[in-house]
Parts: C-alpha cells; structure tokens; sequence
C-alpha cells in the first residue's frame, strides 16, 4: 500500500494542524486525509487521547504523520495545548476526529493569516444534507456557522491562531470538558477576534439516525448545563429555556446560510430540529441541576 507521508511534502510549512482523537476511532483516519488531501504543505499531528492505537489505525490505512497517544482521557484544550507544544509552524488550526475540512480550508486560512490576520475562524458543513436527521443535527448544532451566513450573524468558532498568541495570553484551559476556545477568545483583545472566512468549511459528521440524534443531543445538552450552571442568575430551567428560543431563529438563519438545494431538505426537517431541541434542553436541565447539587454538597 503506497504510504501518504508529511515527511514527503515541502519542509517548513507555515500552517499546523493539531487533529485531536478519543479513543482512536476510525473516523481519524478520513479527517488526517482530508488534510492531506488539501494540496499544499501541512504540519499534521495526531493528539490521541483515552486509549486505542492511532498510529496503527492510520498506519494500516497508508498514512504516516506523528502521533503522539496519551493514555488516559484529557480534555480538548489539554490535547490542543499538547499539539501547540509539539509543533512548530507559525500558525496553528485544530480539527476534530468527527470533522473533515473541505478542499481550499487550509489555503484560505493562510491566505488570511499571512495578511495579517491573528485568528481565522471557519464554517460548517452538513456531512448528509439530504438526510432529515443530520439535517437536524446540523442545524440544531449550527445555525450561526453555515457558510452563506453574512459576518454580522456568524458566531466565530473552528478557530485558527497566530501561534505567538498563546506565548502572549496563555494557552486553553485544560480543565474544561467544554467551551475552552471560548474562555480562550475572551480573553483576546477586540483587535484580535477571529475573521469570519465561510470559504474555510469544515464538515461536521452529524447522526444520521433519529436514536443517535437525539442520544447525542442530550449528551451535548448535559455537558453545557454542568458547565454553564455557574452563570449569575441561570437557574436550571432558565439554561434550558434559553436553549429552546433558538429554534425562533434557526429557519430564519437557514434562509439566509443556505442555498438549494440543501436548503430544501433543510427546511423539511425543522420538526426534527424541535425535537432535538428539546431532548437538549432537557440535558441541559439535568446537567445544571447535577452540577448546583455538587456545588450545595461540597
């Protein structure tokens, strides 16, 4: 089998690219050639946490990058922060093992960044726009990153970096099971927030079947609730209440984010959405009120 190795491509490359796993799952495998398939030199590492083999995996499907596999589980700015130490390129971009990027992300990153700018945000693609159910999950997930979105509506997340920025404001904090590149862009001057670039797309893999929807929906919703339970005055029933209004907004942005024929089947799976919605809100529910629990009994 003919081996696709970084070591082979133009040396120095001015982008890396941290691709974080869980578990080695198999999905990596599509995410580090989606890299490789970009065109263009690419410092590529692979930040395996939670056990399996990823070199291997990867390996036996022809692909040769570094691998670097911590045993136990880490958060993501843990692995993000492993990646930013390990490699060398002046800019940095990460990629979930859930996520391919589409051809031109890493060339309308760069082309960005040696422009000057410190940070390059990125838009999200559905992996099955013609699927009802990742349809739903796409736009329950995503409604403020689809790609026609304009940059006064966009949120500005799948973020790239000037690397100097983490020797000057830190880098993610390791202790965040979610929203670490949240707390890291706070803490970013309005100078240096990301630049809304749509032609940078990431696929995201949504759940293709209604049980997998709406299990990951409420994993999702219960992660958030713990984590945003700590808010001033947002009781658990408030964060969920809050979640649900979304859905007031998320035809509207799929209008104006999308064009046909995506559009179309987008549209057909609104009651999806608000059943999706929904199963999250009550994660958050139930998240929120396990973590104030903890906090009254500790």
């Amino acid at each position: 089998m003919k081996t696709e190795s970084v070591a082979s491509q133009q040396a120095n490359p001015y982008l890396a690219v941290v691709v974080i796993g869980y578990r080695a799952p198999a999905s990596i495998i599509g995410s580090v050639k989606s890299l490789i398939d970009q065109g263009m030199p690419l410092e590529i590492l692979v930040v395996n946490s939670g056990g399996g083999d990823a070199k291997s995996l990867l390996g036996d499907a022809g692909i040769n990058v570094p691998v670097i596999e911590i045993a136990r589980r880490v958060f993501v700015g843990a692995a993000r922060n492993v990646g930013i130490a390990s490699t060398e390129a002046p800019f940095v971009a990460f990629l979930a093992d859930d996520c391919l990027a589409c051809p031109g992300w890493a060339e309308a990153r760069l082309r960005w960044h040696l422009s000057g700018a410190a940070t390059v945000s990125s838009a999200i693609a559905n992996s099955h726009p013609r699927n009802p159910f990742a349809c739903a999950a796409y736009l329950a997930l995503f409604p403020r990153r689809l790609p026609g979105l304009p940059a006064e509506l966009a949120l500005r997340y799948g973020v790239s970096f000037d690397r100097r920025l983490f020797g000057e404001y830190g880098l993610f904090d390791e202790t965040m099971r979610v929203a670490e590149d949240t707390e890291f862009l706070e803490r970013l001057p309005p100078a240096l927030k990301p630049i809304w670039e749509p032609e940078v797309k990431t696929i995201h893999r949504n759940e293709t079947r209604l049980r997998g929807l709406l299990v990951d929906q409420y994993r999702r919703g219960y992660r958030s609730g713990a984590y945003y339970s700590g808010a001033p005055a947002m009781s658990p029933f408030r964060l969920a209440r809050n979640n649900f209004k979304d859905r007031r907004q998320i035809r509207k942005l799929a209008r104006i984010g999308l064009s046909e024929p995506e559009l179309s089947f987008a549209i057909r799976s609104m009651p999806i959405v608000l059943l999706a919605l929904s199963v999250r809100s009550l994660g958050i529910y139930f998240g929120a009120r396990y973590r104030l629990k903890q906090k009254i009994e500790n």
